[in-house]
């Protein structure tokens, strides 16, 4: 017997492929999945489960005895997870952050961070090359540090790093140059300091989480984008709302944008690759490209 609820399909048989978090009332990451699932034969359906802090040890437990065999996570777990995990990348565990987790052939669970694999897919599959660009990020959180790594396997030439917390923006820096030779710098959050990083660069990044749905904050300041040359890339990382007052004001100046839905799609697949190790079908990734579209309401 086959069961189709809205954009879920699924039999008796199909395992539940959960994605964890806290709060999860806006998760949309389902509706992205699901249509990869229907398009390359995997009977499994992905299920937003609410996690609270501290009840990560019940679900591990839950998770082991039902069987199942993946789930994603999102904050606040990214970090709290890995000591529940019997191995973790070098790069995951380096800026401690972990967003799949699968259980292998000899049945210890692995995880892994794909934050950073994520956001060079959505840049590569909108046809920017960042070799030899000049790049600055606004924003030093653990998703940087592995966005960092991948600026530097793809050959940037520099970083500014542009954060209100110099200790923890040096830190990173300080991480990152024990494993590349890219250049890389920082600057205290300043207005003038995000005019002068913005006159300069190639590629302007967006990576705080500065107008979040049901984040407090939003950017006070965005005059900083008018100070970017006409070819200047702009990208946001913020997924919900997919069309932030920062990309707005950078759609609206003309400058190639790379969304925040983007760089989850992008992730998507990279994050399908490790669970299943192959590649989806080019069609199943534009099914669930739409369906996340269509979900937000987004045009573009």
């Amino acid at each position: 017997m086959s069961i189709k609820i809205d954009h879920l399909s699924f039999t008796m048989d199909t395992k539940l492929f959960p994605i964890i978090g806290c709060p999860m009332g806006q998760s949309s990451a389902s509706y992205g999945y699901n249509p990869l699932f229907a398009g390359n034969g995997i009977d499994e359906i992905m299920w937003p489960v609410e996690i609270p802090v501290g009840a990560l040890g019940d679900f591990m437990v839950a998770f082991k005895t039902l069987g199942m065999k993946h789930f994603c996570l999102t904050m606040p777990h990214k970090s709290a997870i890995i000591p529940y995990l019997d191995k973790v990348d070098e790069h995951s565990r380096i800026f401690n952050s972990v967003n799949v987790v699968k259980v292998g052939k000899d049945g210890k669970t692995v995880g892994i961070g794909m934050d950073g694999k994520g956001n060079m897919a959505a840049i590569v599959n909108a046809g920017v090359d960042v070799h030899g660009m000049d790049v600055a990020i606004l924003g030093a959180g653990s998703i940087v540090g592995v966005i960092l790594l991948q600026m530097a396997e793809h050959g940037a030439k520099k970083v500014t790093l542009i954060n209100r917390s110099e200790e923890r923006a040096q830190k990173l820096i300080e991480t990152v140059r024990e494993y590349t030779d890219m250049e890389i710098a920082f600057l205290p959050f300043t207005n003038e300091n995000l005019d002068r990083a913005a006159e300069s660069c190639d590629f302007f990044m967006q990576a705080t989480p500065l107008g979040l749905y049901g984040f407090p904050q939003d950017h006070e300041y965005l005059g900083f984008l008018d100070h970017l040359r006409p070819e200047a890339v702009v990208m946001e990382n913020i997924v919900n709302p997919p069309l932030t007052k920062f990309a707005a004001r950078a759609r609206k100046n003309g400058h190639k944008l790379i969304y925040g839905v983007d760089m989850m799609l992008g992730q998507l697949g990279e994050i399908f690759e490790f669970c299943y190790g192959f590649k989806p079908a080019p069609e199943s990734m534009e099914a669930a490209r739409k369906n996340v579209y269509n979900y937000f309401g987004f045009k573009n």
